[in-house]
């Protein structure tokens, strides 16, 4: 339950925060809530680093989104995802685009829309891995 009310504050949070490259994207979304769950530090890492997209993807080729879960605590799991996960879509350039799991839904940061809510059965037809602390 600790997990479900410290998720649904971060998540309420970003709800009227906009898009921005290096402050308020998928990568410091998913930076700030390890950074505050289980690895604090690591959100300094992330937030500013960039401010393009052009800059991001060669940011993210240097910062594994893998290697950072994995000395967060986090691991590559199978089954189904829990509330607290991190999930990782891989896209055609090879980079992942990340959102955390909470009560049935996915939320990830938009780079049109903010915030976004999706359905977790929908997303799960395209995620490659779930990700979660142990």
């Amino acid at each position: 339950m600790e997990t479900s009310l410290k998720l649904g504050k971060y998540i309420a949070e970003y709800r009227h925060k906009p898009f921005e490259w290096g402050q308020a994207d998928c990568n410091t979304f998913i930076a700030d809530w390890v950074d505050r769950t289980t690895n604090p530090g690591v959100a300094k890492e992330v937030i500013g680093q960039y401010s393009t997209v052009k800059e991001m993807l060669r940011f993210a080729k240097v910062k594994k989104i893998k290697k950072e879960l994995e000395k967060a605590g986090y691991a590559q799991v199978t089954g189904d995802a829990q509330t607290g996960d991190i999930l990782l879509q891989k896209d055609k350039t090879g980079f992942y685009h990340s959102a955390i799991v909470m009560h049935g839904y996915c939320y990830t940061m938009n780079e049109e829309l903010g915030l976004v809510k999706v359905d977790l059965n929908k997303q799960m037809q395209v995620i490659d891995e779930i990700w979660r602390v142990v």
